[in-house]
């Protein structure tokens, strides 16, 4: 990996997806699954709707294949991460700070309270600097 060695990662539904979706329709997706068992990752509760969504409307999937894809998540990040109180109000101060939405601030303030970096493929995280693409902690 790069400068980034001996982090942990916060993986927002946005790579998350991209574990499961053909390469040639989503960029960076063998980044995305190069990550996958190599980097202490986890993510929260908010990644499981957001990537269902996805994987539903984006990947036309049978509802036994997105279970499929949710249960490859739990197994590779671990269990969900729960936002708490700490939390709700960071979230918001994030979320006004950067015009983003309290959605993708959750995933900023989550990763704030574990000591952990947000990587992400999400513009609203990536230009302000509230998260790391995958290029950038992929090995070269």
């Amino acid at each position: 990996m790069s400068g980034h060695s001996g982090e942990a990662w916060v993986v927002d539904a946005s790579v998350a997806v991209k574990w499961f979706l053909p390469a040639d329709h989503e960029p960076e997706a063998d980044l995305a699954r190069g990550i996958m068992g190599s980097l202490p990752l986890c993510t929260t509760t908010l990644a499981y709707y957001e990537a269902g969504n996805a994987l539903t409307k984006r990947g036309r999937m049978k509802p036994q294949q997105v279970r499929e894809c949710l249960e490859t998540i739990a197994s590779t990040c671990g269990p969900p991460v729960d936002m708490t109180a700490v939390d709700y109000e960071e979230a918001a101060t994030l979320a006004g700070q950067y015009k983003i939405t309290f959605y993708d601030a959750s995933y900023v303030a989550i990763a704030n309270r574990l000591n952990r970096t947000v990587v992400s493929a999400d513009r609203d995280l990536l230009d302000p600097g509230l998260a790391v693409d995958l290029a950038g902690i992929a090995a070269p």
